[in-house]
C-alpha cells in the first residue's frame, strides 16, 4: 500500500500499521511524516523510542534486543531504522528477519533515500511492502507545487491570489524547507487575506533551489526556457559543470540508443525496459525522440563533448556556454548554427 504525506491524517484515523517505510529525497516531507507517526504513536501508548542507522557499524543484535525488551515504564515502543543508499546482503537478511517479528506493541518506522528501479525490485524492498505501507516523499514538481503551496497556506489559515501563488511557486521552487519557514512567518504577522503579489514581494525573499537531476526532464519536454533557468540557478548554487556533463552524457546516450533501436524496428517499450528507463519518464523520452532526429542528437553530443573538453582544461566559462547552447538545442529539430 502506497501512501502520500497528505493522506497520512486520514489513514491514521483507522489506527497504526505495524511498520511504515518512508523513503525519498525531500527532507521536510520526510521529517513531517516521521513526526506525524510519532505523535499518533504517543497517543496510543508508544512511549519508548529507539533509533538506529543501518551503516557498517550497526550491530543488528542491538535492534533485536530492543525490539524484544520491555521497559518498566512502557510496554509499547517505536524502533526507527534509517537505511543507507545501498544495503548489503547481511543487512538485507537481518532487515527481513526484523520485519518478520512485527507485533502490536512494536512500531517500526524505517526511512531511506530515493530508490531506483533495481532497488525497488530487491527482496528487502518487497519485504517492506508486505510488512506495511510505503510513504514516498519527493519534492513536488513545477505542475504540482502551486497546489502544495495552496494546501500549506490553508493549514496556516491563509490563501493567496493566483498571481501571488504563481510568484511564490517561482520564488521557492525546489526548496520546501525555505518556503515552509516563510509561510510560518507570514502566518505570525496576521496579514490581510488573500495575500497579494505586491504584499508577498515586500515580505518574502526568493530562495528557489534545484538539483542537477531536475535539468533533463524539461529538456525532454522541449521546455527550454525552464531548463535554461534551472541551468543558470545550478551554476549560482555552485554545481560543477563537470557533474552536469556526466549526467547529460548518460541521458544523451540513452536517447541515441533508443533512436537507433527504433530505426532498427525494435519496440520502444522493450528498448526502454532494457535501458532501465523509468516508466514515468518514458512518455517524455518518446516526445523527445519524435522531436529530435539522429543528426540533431549527434550535434548535441558534440556540443556536450566541447563542454567536457572545456572542463578538462579548467575553462569554466566556456563549459557553461556550451551547456547553455546544448539546452537551447533541445527546442526543435533545426540544426544549431553554433557548432564546436
Amino acid at each position: 500500500m502506497r501512501l502520500y504525506p497528505e493522506q497520512l491524517p486520514q489513514h491514521l484515523q483507522a489506527g497504526l500499521a505495524p511498520c511504515y517505510f518512508i523513503y525519498g529525497d525531500e527532507p521536510l516531507l520526510k521529517q513531517e511524516a516521521l513526526d506525524t507517526f510519532r505523535q499518533a504513536a504517543r497517543t496510543q501508548g508508544f512511549d519508548e523510542r529507539h533509533r538506529f542507522d543501518a551503516d557498517e557499524g550497526l550491530d543488528w543484535d542491538d535492534i533485536f534486543a530492543a525490539s524484544q525488551s520491555m521497559s518498566l515504564f512502557s510496554q509499547r515502543q517505536i524502533i526507527e531504522l534509517h537505511l543507507p543508499d545501498k544495503l548489503d546482503k547481511t543487512s538485507s537478511d537481518r532487515l527481513r528477519e526484523l520485519l518478520a517479528q512485527c507485533h502490536g506493541d512494536l512500531l517500526l518506522l524505517i526511512t531511506g533515500p530515493r530508490l531506483n528501479q533495481q532497488q525497488q525490485k530487491s527482496a528487502w524492498f518487497k519485504a517492506l511492502t508486505a510488512a506495511g505501507p510505503q510513504v514516498p516523499v519527493v519534492t513536488p514538481d513545477a505542475r504540482h507545487f502551486p497546489r502544495w503551496l495552496t494546501q500549506r497556506l490553508h493549514q496556516h489559515g491563509m490563501k493567496a491570489e493566483p498571481e501571488a501563488l504563481h510568484w511564490l511557486a517561482y520564488a521557492f521552487e525546489g526548496n520546501l524547507l525555505a518556503v515552509a519557514g516563510e509561510i510560518e512567518k507570514l502566518a505570525l504577522q496576521q496579514l490581510p487575506q488573500p495575500l497579494t503579489l505586491s504584499l508577498l514581494q515586500q515580505q518574502v525573499q526568493p530562495h528557489h533551489q534545484f538539483n542537477p537531476f531536475q535539468l533533463f526532464d524539461p529538456l525532454l519536454q522541449g521546455k527550454v526556457k525552464r531548463a535554461c533557468r534551472i541551468l543558470l540557478q545550478l551554476r549560482q548554487e555552485g554545481v560543477e559543470a563537470g557533474m552536469l556533463c556526466h549526467l547529460l552524457a548518460r541521458e544523451l546516450s540513452t536517447l541515441q540508443q533508443l533512436k537507433l533501436g527504433l530505426q532498427g524496428g525494435q519496440s520502444f517499450h522493450q528498448l526502454a525496459g532494457a535501458l532501465h528507463v523509468w516508466s514515468s519518464r518514458q512518455p517524455m523520452m518518446q516526445a523527445a525522440l519524435g522531436r529530435l532526429p539522429m543528426p540533431k542528437l549527434q550535434q548535441l553530443q558534440s556540443m556536450l563533448a566541447a563542454a567536457d573538453r572545456a572542463v578538462a582544461v579548467f575553462d569554466d566559462d566556456e563549459a557553461w556556454r556550451w551547456l547553455y547552447s546544448l539546452c537551447v538545442g533541445f527546442l526543435d529539430d533545426r540544426p544549431m548554427t553554433i557548432t564546436p
